[in-house]
């Protein structure tokens, strides 16, 4: 089946699932702090065990080096993304240009990201998109943080920012997999069934997000559509011209290319509730991101299935 088929199918999938979250929120047998409570579990708990099961593979010297150059993509493309968002948002042209910038910059590729990539290139695609969290988590945890604090932090802090679940995941399941060391089906099967709780989970915390938001205001104002744009259409398409350029193997071009097509990711609501910035403004581009990523996602995903097939 065609890739941009398969992947309308997936976002079709996880929509009808974020529309029942949108549904428990208007029911009211959900709020703001079951969505928070939900978010946790899936941070520390399920998306460690995803990330921790894909390595749980057979050592290939190729897969790899595949890891290398899949951070070394998407090193450049976050670069490309913080120039994008320095040049559309310059010094003081807005007052929130920390928040509008973390919008363009860091997508939400663990939300979103994670489950597509298993839906459609499965645990191989899943194992690559753990060596773009990596670098992710190194940027948004150095260049994140001092872009809403507008000053630099210590070597010290900035290392133990890095230390998360997601991070100890990656960490130990390389380790499992050069050594080659396979976890005993006792462990395996329990770790793998709370794993296949992901795209439930970040679906469902979605559509509470997007039902708390006020989504028919964000509609009405220009400027998101320019920050959707850079976000969704920008980003994703400079990036897809470097892994043009570079040729690479078809399972990382989609997998850098899906993660870097993600709407606008949660940490800029959380980093601006944590930095005292326009926490609202925050979750309005996500949520807007988010709906429009349904749209153009796939569209990215098509061109991705003529040039990589």
């Amino acid at each position: 089946m065609d890739l941009a088929l398969i992947t309308v199918k997936k976002i079709l999938e996880m929509f009808f699932i974020l529309l029942i979250g949108v549904a428990a929120f208007k029911a009211k047998a959900a709020d703001s702090t079951t969505g928070s409570r939900m978010t946790s579990i899936l941070l520390y708990v399920i998306s460690p065990c995803v990330i921790l099961m894909s390595y749980q593979m057979e050592f290939d010297k190729n897969r790899l080096v595949g890891l290398a150059v899949t951070a070394g993509l998407s090193f450049a493309s976050f670069l490309v993304a913080i120039i994008i968002s320095n040049l559309l948002v310059p010094k003081h042209s807005s007052p929130d240009v920390a928040v509008e910038r973390m919008s363009i910059v860091y997508s939400n590729c663990g939300f979103i990201g994670i489950p597509l990539v298993d839906g459609l290139l499965g645990g191989e695609g899943v194992f690559y998109m753990t060596s773009y969290l990596t670098v992710f988590n190194l940027f948004v945890w150095s260049h994140g943080i001092i872009l809403m604090k507008g000053k630099t932090e210590s070597l010290k802090d900035t290392a133990k920012n890095f230390i998360q679940p997601s991070n100890l995941a990656i960490f130990a399941g390389l380790i499992l997999y050069i050594t080659g060391i396979k976890l005993p089906k006792l462990i395996a099967d329990p770790v793998t069934m709370i794993g296949s709780m992901n795209t439930p989970m970040a679906m469902l915390i979605s559509g509470i997000n997007l039902a708390e938001s006020d989504l028919l205001s964000s509609l009405r104002t220009p400027r998101t559509y320019l920050l959707s744009a850079a976000r969704l259409i920008i980003v994703p398409l400079v990036t897809l011209g470097l892994l043009m350029v570079v040729q690479v193997d078809r399972v990382i071009a989609v997998t850098v290319l899906i993660a870097a097509a993600c709407p606008s990711g949660a940490m800029g609501t959380m980093f601006a509730m944590q930095y005292q910035k326009n926490s609202q403004y925050a979750s309005k581009l996500l949520a807007i991101t988010t709906s429009l990523s349904l749209l153009t996602i796939p569209i990215i995903m098509l061109a991705v299935g003529r040039i990589f097939s």
